[in-house]
């Protein structure tokens, strides 16, 4: 990849402290930071891996006093996210540029389940998700956006990208807690398309950045809790009476993630039925919910203005689609 494809890191500017590490049972279960791959897939995926947010003004002062509506269901935010591709695709035409609005696709594991799998359905269905995986993978290779940059000649790739992302990490920023500072372009096509969907620009370029963070650690904290050790003791007990010889959840992804191997559905739905009838899936949500309680409360204006600006930003993102 050439240097004109790095863009600052995914244009995004920070002073990073490491997050600490936990030393409990399910150390080995740390959430990794997916964000280093080089930029330009992370880039032209788009717009939706790198939605931004950022501090409210007057009038966001007002609205955080309210209560925050609920979160958006998957639906509605893969709404969000065909709309802001619909979005900059429109603006990157304007610049001269091509753009595709490329489909969603389902979530990988790692994020739809976090710590253990629990929907014996899923499970049957997508085993340790490697289906997902490869099909993700080959979306990527195959996007319509990178192979269009990956034909332009360098000088019109690093006018594409500057078109895309703006010139230089500047305009946005925000105090993302175990990052420090990050900056960000408020130009360019996705920053366009960011401000037309949500409005006000920074106060959601500082909400997006400050909220994912919060979702990072209060992860670590879960799987560094104490209280969680009883409860992955009664998972591992279940697991053993059905001949499967793990002790928590993270070594059944180890031993399936690289390739096929016999018993990969039946071990992920021995998990989720070992998950729900030992109580492990409860006790996870309970400690999510304290944590990740425990955080927003440090960070109140930030988790207010997020939930507040995607509920006001549903009904334009519906037009958009409809509108195509």
């Amino acid at each position: 990849m050439s240097a004109q494809l790095r863009l600052h890191k995914a244009h995004d500017r920070a002073s990073r402290p490491a997050l600490g590490n936990s030393d409990a049972t399910w150390r080995a279960h740390r959430i990794r930071r997916s964000g280093r791959k080089a930029c330009l897939a992370a880039l032209l995926s788009v717009a939706v891996t790198w939605i931004t947010a950022c501090a409210p003004n007057g009038s966001q002062t007002a609205q955080v006093q309210q209560e925050s509506p609920r979160h958006l269901t998957i639906a509605e935010r893969e709404v969000l996210a065909r709309a802001e591709k619909i979005l900059t695709r429109d603006c990157m035409r304007k610049e001269g540029f091509s753009f595709w609005v490329t489909p969603e696709l389902p979530e990988p594991l790692e994020r739809r389940f976090p710590y253990v799998i629990d929907d014996k359905q899923w499970a049957a269905a997508n085993g340790y998700g490697r289906g997902i995986r490869e099909r993700r993978e080959a979306s990527a290779r195959n996007d319509p956006n990178r192979r269009y940059f990956d034909r332009l000649s360098t000088d019109r790739k690093a006018a594409a990208i500057t078109a895309l992302n703006g010139p230089t990490p500047e305009g946005l920023e925000a105090d993302v807690p175990g990052m420090g500072r990050i900056r960000h372009s408020d130009k360019g096509c996705v920053s366009h398309a960011q401000r037309e969907l949500y409005t006000d620009l920074p106060a959601w370029y500082r909400a997006k950045k400050v909220t994912d963070a919060l979702d990072r650690t209060a992860r670590v904290a879960v799987v560094g809790d104490p209280k969680l050790l009883p409860a992955t003791r009664q998972w591992a007990t279940c697991m053993h009476e059905r001949g499967l010889p793990y002790d928590m959840p993270q070594k059944t992804r180890e031993h399936f993630a690289l390739r096929p191997q016999a018993g990969e559905f039946a071990t992920a739905q021995a998990e989720a039925e070992c998950a729900r009838s030992t109580g492990l899936s409860a006790t996870l949500r309970e400690l999510s919910r304290a944590h990740r309680q425990r955080m927003d409360s440090r960070h109140p204006t930030e988790v207010k203005n997020r939930a507040l600006l995607e509920h006001k930003a549903l009904s334009r993102a519906r037009d958009i689609v409809r509108r195509g």
